[in-house]
C-alpha cells in the first residue's frame, strides 16, 4: 500500500471516529509467515491476561497509524515492518480506563527475523493456522478478527 493511500485512509478513519465520539486509537498488526498468522499472549496479570491477540497497541499523540504499526510490531516482537499491505477494518471496545477505543487492524509484510517478545507485555507467541486457532484463549472481539484472518488462510474454515 502506498504511503499516500494509507494517509488518505487514515484521515478518513480518524474523521469517522471523531464523528462517533472516539478519540483513543489502537492498531493491530497481522503478520503472516509460511501460511500461518503470528499471535502473542498477554502476561497473566495484565488486562485480558493469558489471552492471545495480534501484536499492536495505542497510537501516541502526533503518531500516524503507519508509525504506530511499525513501532508496536518492533517493540512487541522485534520484527520490522517492510510494508503495510492491507487495512482489515476497525472495531470499537472499552477498556478499564477508556470508555471508547477504536482498533484499526492492518496486514503487514515483515522482515524474516526471529520473534523476540517484550518482557512484561507478552509471555508467549505462536504461528497459528485454523486448527491451532480453535484451541487458543482469546477475547471475543479478538477471536472475531483473528477468525476472519484465519479464514483467508483456510477457505474451508468458517472464521
Amino acid at each position: 500500500m502506498r504511503s499516500e493511500q494509507l494517509d488518505g485512509i487514515e484521515q478518513e478513519l480518524r474523521a469517522a471516529a471523531r464523528a462517533d465520539g472516539i478519540c483513543h486509537f489502537v492498531v493491530g498488526v497481522a503478520v503472516f509467515r509460511h501460511g500461518k498468522l503470528l499471535v502473542v499472549r498477554r502476561v497473566p496479570d495484565d488486562y485480558y491476561g493469558g489471552m492471545y491477540e495480534l501484536p499492536g497497541g495505542g497510537v501516541e499523540s502526533g503518531e500516524s497509524f503507519a508509525e504506530c504499526v511499525a513501532r508496536e510490531l518492533f517493540e512487541e516482537t522485534g520484527l520490522r515492518v517492510r510494508d503495510i499491505t492491507e487495512f482489515l477494518g476497525a472495531i470499537d471496545y472499552a477498556t478499564r480506563t477508556k470508555a471508547k477505543v477504536r482498533k484499526f487492524s492492518f496486514v503487514v509484510d515483515a522482515d524474516g527475523g526471529e520473534v523476540s517478545l517484550a518482557p512484561g507485555e507478552h509471555d508467549a507467541f505462536a504461528w497459528i493456522d485454523a486448527a491451532a486457532f480453535e484451541h487458543l484463549p482469546m477475547a471475543p472481539d479478538t477471536r472475531q478478527i483473528i477468525g476472519a484472518l484465519i479464514a483467508t488462510l483456510d477457505p474451508t474454515h468458517p472464521g
